[in-house]
């Protein structure tokens, strides 16, 4: 028998695979016995299954972005006094103020290790940020150490500018 047909085979239109079926079409295949029950119900659990799957990730993703934001406000402070820092130990370096230029740059190098520290933090165990405070993430040890860092300077360059580290205190907001 020979059959004509107004499309040749290679264009005439495919099958849907049984994968991007309709649940409807997956019910009247197993109806018309062209698909086995069994096959079509594997194929339905594995669907539910993965649209949860899916409807999970982008919610732990959202959650993520989130946290991320968050923890980003709160470290806002440091970020601006690295900044702060980092332009004061280049103005001192240019000035030949020696003992400023290190103090600003020992500063510098501890606010940034602690702001990576907390990011860092953040990347390996992705949770809610645990304060909104930025002194949380600040280490105890650096805050003693800046401080001695600072009885030690000379009063001469104290008169300009205290650091954040110097004006907090832990009662109060700053």
């Amino acid at each position: 028998m020979e059959i004509a047909s107004k499309l040749c085979k290679a264009c005439r239109p495919k099958r849907k695979p049984t994968s991007k079926l309709t649940k409807k079409d997956l019910h009247n295949k197993v109806q018309t016995g062209d698909l086995n029950a069994y096959l079509a119900q594997s194929l339905l659990v594995v669907r539910q299954r993965d649209a949860h799957n899916k409807q999970s990730l982008s919610s732990r993703k959202r959650w993520l972005k989130a946290w991320k934001e968050r923890l980003k406000e709160a470290l806002e402070p440091i970020t601006k006094e690295i900044i702060s820092a980092r332009n004061t130990w280049l103005y001192a370096r240019d000035k030949g103020y020696v003992d400023k230029a290190e103090f600003y740059f020992e500063y510098h190098a501890m606010l940034k290790h602690e702001k990576t520290h907390a990011e860092m933090q953040q990347l390996i165990n992705p949770s809610r940020p645990p304060s909104a405070r930025w002194a949380y993430y600040i280490n105890p040890m650096v805050f003693t150490r800046v401080r001695e860092m600072w009885a030690a300077l000379p009063p001469i360059y104290k008169q300009s500018r205290t650091p954040l580290l110097i004006r907090y205190r832990p009662d109060g907001d700053k």
